[in-house]
């Protein structure tokens, strides 16, 4: 597992390097605490991958989907959800062609789902610098 400390300035160059190592179709797995930097690196991501909209948390939505070109982007937010059967009923095309996944919160699910995920931990060090681990 790598980990790097990096400040938000530095999120841009982090988020472009992760993804050229990411391979489609991919789930990333988040986790971390409230306010560690789960929504800010998920939206950085997505707007390294071309995608233009808005990115928004999907909190209250659980799931706010992207496309650019073939390529169908997930964002989705665990933090309401109560069970893994929740989690199940969601029917998420995992693992589909041309998809990518980017789930904050998935320390909520147990660990045995987590088989072939990809997970970035975020820590807290201050204010400003994130250790991420991934």
């Amino acid at each position: 597992m790598n980990s790097i400390e990096i400040t938000e300035g530095e999120l841009g160059s982090f988020t472009k390097e992760y993804l050229l190592d990411l391979p489609v179709p991919s789930v990333v797995g988040f986790q971390g605490s409230l306010g560690a930097g789960k929504t800010t690196i998920i939206k950085n991501i997505i707007r390294n991958l071309g995608i233009e909209e808005m990115v928004t948390s999907p909190t209250f939505n659980i799931v706010r989907s992207y496309n650019k070109e073939d390529l169908d982007v997930y964002h989705v937010d665990l933090y309401r959800i109560s069970s893994i059967h929740e989690f199940n009923d969601l029917d998420l095309p995992l693992f589909k062609e041309n998809t990518l996944f980017f789930i904050e919160w998935s320390d909520l699910l147990p660990t045995a789902n987590l088989d072939n995920w990809r997970l970035i931990t975020i820590e807290v060090i201050d204010e400003n610098t994130r250790k991420i681990s991934y």
